[in-house]
């Protein structure tokens, strides 16, 4: 049985599997370190440049899970063959801009251009428009990450806003584009 509309088991284009679920207390903080601190020296388009320590990882775990207790927002993830493969997240704005909620999405290197991004990131927009139900649902990407923004367009995302020479990503200042979803 899906859990809360999640799919359980998404065919990939390669024929292996992934499993979808949310974020638990069962899964291991250090798993989670390892997965976000591969982006950090990947360099990838993560607006992280620092490796997270196993106790900012454990805050991190915390933090995800309170979210979706309080329904402020939820982290879902994907594994295949039991690897961490993916994930992506979504959180409610604070104060006046609660009533918008922020995606962002990670996919591992050896899980890229398979579909893994766009059936996660099909199940986070379900889920943030069943469980959050937001005025506005956008997420930022940033510019030369061209692959991204096809799929966010394909996905209905649109760019509201460009913050230019915003991020400084591999020694270089590139823009910082916000897309909100418009369909």
């Amino acid at each position: 049985m899906a859990e809360c509309g999640l799919p359980k088991d998404v065919r990939l284009k390669d024929g292996r599997i992934a499993t979808v679920s949310f974020l638990s207390g069962k899964d291991s903080a250090r798993e989670l370190q390892r997965f976000i601190n591969a982006f950090v020296t990947e360099r990838t388009f993560l607006g992280y440049d620092k490796r997270f320590s196993l106790k900012e990882e454990e805050a991190f775990k915390k933090t995800q899970l309170s979210l979706r207790r309080k329904r402020e927002g939820h982290l879902i993830i994907a594994r295949v063959g039991g690897a961490l493969a993916g994930s992506t997240g979504a959180r409610r704005e604070k104060f006046k801009g609660r009533h918008n909620v922020s995606l962002g999405i990670a996919i591992a290197k050896p899980f890229r251009g398979i579909g893994l991004g766009e059936a996660l990131l099909r199940a986070n927009i379900r889920e943030t428009e069943r469980s959050l139900k937001p005025k506005n649902v956008f997420l930022s990407v940033l510019a030369p990450n061209e692959r991204a923004r096809k799929l966010y367009r394909k996905l209905g995302f649109r760019k509201f806003a460009v913050f230019p020479e915003w991020m400084l990503h591999q020694g270089k200042f590139v823009n910082h584009i916000f897309m909100r979803l418009e369909s």
